[in-house]
Formats: C-alpha cells, sequence, structure tokens
C-alpha cells in the first residue's frame, strides 16, 4: 500500500467535525459561559469588598477612608504635642519604639477607638430614623468649594489628601456623616439632658480658674517695624538699635504723664490698616483675647491695667501700656453658659462611653487590611 492510499484510508477512519451544533448545546455552552463569569466577578468582588474596611462594628463596616482619616488626625495631633517640625525627626519617631511601645501601632490603636466611636454615633442616629439629607449634602458641598476657592481640582486634591489623608470626594462623605452625627447628638441632649444649673460661687470659682479664657485686654501701644515695610528685608543691627532707643523715649514720656494719644501719634510706624475700610481700625488700639505664643498677648495678660512696657517680638517693637481688661461681672453669664455647655458635653460623652461598652459594638478588626496600614513618610 503506498503513501496516498495510507493517508486515504486513515482521512477515512477519522470522524468528520460537527460544523453545526444544537440547540440544546448552545444553551449548555451559554449556561457554563454565564456560570463562569459570575464566579470570577464573584471571586474578584471578594477580594476588593474584602479589602476596602478596616474594622466593623455591629455590622457597620469603616472604611479604609474612614480609618486613614481618623489615623491622619491622630498623627497629627501627635505631632503637634510632640513638637516634631522636620521629615527626619517625624520619620524618627514614629519608627522608633519607646519605652516598649510602638508609636505607630499605638496611633493606629487610637484611630481605631475614634472610628468605633464615629461608628457607633452613626448607627445610633440611622436607629432614631435619621439620614443625611439634601440640607446636609449642601451644606458640606458648600463648605468644600469655600475651601477650594482658586484652586484647580487637582491641587484641591493635593491639599485634601495632605491635610486629611483621604480624597475630596471621601472627605465629603465623612463630613456628610459628621453632621448627621451632630444633629442626632443635638437632639439627645435636649431630649434627655437634665439641667443642673451652676451656683453664683461655683460660676466665680470656674472663672478664677479660668480667667483667660473669658477676659478681654483693651492695649494702647506704638509700633515699630524691624523690617524695611516696602520690600520685607531685614532692616540692620544699628537700625533697629535706633528704633529700640525711640521705644525708650515714648516709654519714659508715657510713664511722665503724657498723653498716649500723642505718643502713638508722635511715634508709631503703624499706618490705616485699610484705606477702603469704612471703619477702619484706630491705630495704636487692640482688643486682645487670649492665645499662648503671642508676646504681646501673654504680656497683656500677666499684667494689670496701668503698667506700660517694652515687649519685643522678632519683628517688631511695641511700647504698650494695658488701658482695661474685664472682670468677673463683665462675663459672668459667658462663664455661666460656658459651664452648662462642658456639663453637656460631659452627660453625652458618659453615654457614649457606655454605649461603646456595650458587647454588641464591640469592634472587629480585618487583620488583613489593619495590617497592610504602615508609616509612609
Amino acid at each position: 500500500m503506498d503513501n496516498k492510499e495510507l493517508k486515504a484510508k486513515k482521512s477515512q477512519s477519522r470522524p468528520k467535525k460537527k460544523l453545526v451544533r444544537t440547540n440544546r448545546e448552545i444553551k449548555r455552552i451559554k449556561w457554563i459561559t454565564a456560570i463562569t463569569i459570575l464566579v470570577v466577578a464573584a471571586i474578584t468582588l471578594y477580594f476588593i469588598d474584602t479589602r476596602s474596611y478596616v474594622a466593623s462594628v455591629a455590622g457597620k463596616r469603616i472604611s479604609k477612608a474612614e480609618f486613614e482619616f481618623f489615623l491622619n488626625q491622630q498623627v497629627a495631633y501627635t505631632e503637634q504635642e510632640e513638637n516634631l517640625t522636620t521629615d527626619e525627626e517625624r520619620e524618627k519617631f514614629w519608627t522608633t519604639p519607646a519605652d516598649g511601645q510602638d508609636p505607630w501601632e499605638e496611633a493606629k490603636i487610637k484611630a481605631l477607638d475614634l472610628a468605633k466611636e464615629y461608628a457607633v454615633q452613626l448607627i445610633k442616629a440611622k436607629e432614631s430614623g435619621m439620614k443625611v439629607d439634601t440640607e446636609i449634602k449642601t451644606e458640606v458641598l458648600y463648605l468644600l468649594a469655600s475651601m477650594q476657592g482658586q484652586m484647580t481640582d487637582k491641587q484641591f486634591t493635593d491639599y485634601i489628601k495632605g491635610l486629611y489623608g483621604v480624597t475630596p470626594r471621601q472627605l465629603q462623605r465623612i463630613w456628610e456623616n459628621y453632621r448627621l452625627i451632630d444633629r442626632f447628638k443635638e437632639g439627645y441632649i435636649e431630649e434627655n439632658y437634665e439641667a443642673d444649673p451652676p451656683g453664683q460661687e461655683e460660676i466665680k470659682n470656674y472663672y478664677t480658674e479660668n480667667k483667660n479664657s473669658f477676659d478681654e485686654v483693651d492695649l494702647s501701644y506704638v509700633i515699630f517695624y524691624k523690617y524695611d515695610r516696602e520690600n520685607y528685608e531685614d532692616l540692620s543691627e544699628e537700625e533697629i538699635e535706633q528704633k529700640r532707643q525711640l521705644a525708650n523715649e515714648a516709654l519714659e514720656k508715657i510713664k511722665n504723664g503724657e498723653n498716649m494719644d500723642s505718643v502713638i501719634e508722635d511715634y508709631t510706624e503703624e499706618t490705616v490698616s485699610s484705606e477702603d475700610s469704612e471703619e477702619p481700625d484706630p491705630i495704636g488700639k487692640l482688643t486682645l483675647q487670649y492665645f499662648e505664643g503671642n508676646s504681646l498677648v501673654e504680656w497683656a495678660f500677666e499684667n494689670k491695667v496701668g503698667d506700660v512696657d517694652i515687649i519685643e517680638t522678632d519683628y517688631v517693637i511695641y511700647v504698650a501700656r494695658i488701658e482695661n481688661r474685664t472682670d468677673f461681672d463683665d462675663v459672668s453669664e459667658d462663664v455661666k453658659n460656658s459651664m452648662e455647655e462642658e456639663a453637656k458635653e460631659e452627660f453625652y460623652d458618659d453615654v457614649l462611653d457606655e454605649w461603646s461598652l456595650e458587647p454588641k459594638y464591640n469592634i472587629i478588626k480585618n487583620d488583613t487590611v489593619y495590617e497592610a496600614i504602615s508609616y509612609k513618610k
């Protein structure tokens, strides 16, 4: 048998391929294909879903974005408390264990506590029938728009990411939830808090312990600048010394009883703050509220009415006199209101602590995602 005959015989013995499938076979193939797609999609969604949240509280998931928001706030607070100002200082602090504790893990634990409180309050708000409505959405959108101002979308995204650790859209959702929590909190306090107004003696004692939080101080002052106000260049030490001498002259005139307004007019380098203002701030006059870190403010609150002195900062030299300071009678109503608001906050915080201790609100970590969140410089 030659090769041609052998090939022909093999070809005849080989079964012919079906060129047309039956309807039953087509349906079976479609069914298998559909099941395969669904299985693949389910597996994909499962992996995406299991990596989208960090923990859950009573079935309420804390998303990765929400947790990173709280972690970012905790990190910023800690860095401020520790006075960490450079990247090197921050990296060393967060990556170096101290007293057997990992500072990064400590920050994550505190962020998890904040996230739990957030979740518990959202659950309570929704159980009471409250939800994020159009009014809340509008408030938050307006706030975000005012923050963005003239920034491009990319600039704004970078700014929000740096400040809060999330995107603007994620921040919008978190702020909407917080506004809902605020509404719930206000309503809960109004319905459940029983006021116990403080007595006059309590109010006075509270004021004595917290004077700076309530008082205002009126100052008159002369100002000398230690820099050229046109080009913002520092003056020479010789030029600054000449201004110190002028400040001492002004100080002596005030101490000798010369009219303060006349001394201000003769010596101050200050000009009207805004020519376009209908009621410009008067030159050489200030009403101060207390805040730390400002030499003039701290001097004013540490001294008494009538005291006059020179206060020098990095950029200016003041010759200041304390003209007036509020006392208890001036601010007693503010003190009472503050104490009442503080009592309401303490009441709500105690209730929130009680809720958080209930077993049904135990937080369940998604360890895979939680452990993957590491410090990044």
